[in-house]
């Protein structure tokens, strides 16, 4: 697969974590073309709804490439082989913890920022 998208596709715009963990997909078909999120911040886990608009990081387009009753698709928007979950969300959490304790954007715009700091992955409370 030559798909690229989320953290791999731009090293400087880092998603949000929807939740830890794949989404368990069925119902595709070979040659269905899907958005895969990669944001993280689509209501429509773990495809795109276009809540991504104003943060630099784009869906990914997934055409479905073989028949298979079931997906594990990635959630966490961290994985190496996107849309597909490789477990990247097993040690995530501290990582992401530290990038947003770390992050230079915290104290200037992370309260201004109304949908999602690209710098750290961190999203407002709503």
């Amino acid at each position: 697969m030559t798909n690229k998208a989320g953290p791999e596709s731009d090293s400087k715009h880092l998603p949000a974590v929807a939740m830890y963990g794949p989404c368990t997909v069925s119902g595709v078909k070979k040659g269905d073309v899907k958005l895969w999120c990669a944001c993280g911040l689509s209501k429509n886990q773990p495809w795109c709804d276009g809540s991504h608009k104003g943060t630099g990081i784009k869906p990914l387009k997934w055409t479905v490439s073989k028949e298979q009753r079931l997906f594990q698709i990635c959630a966490c928007k961290y994985t190496k082989d996107p849309p597909f979950c490789d477990a990247t969300h097993t040690n995530l959490p501290s990582q992401v913890l530290h990038q947003q304790e770390v992050c230079p954007r915290q104290l200037d715009d992370h309260h201004s920022n109304n949908k999602l700091c690209t710098g750290c992955g961190w999203v407002p409370d709503f």
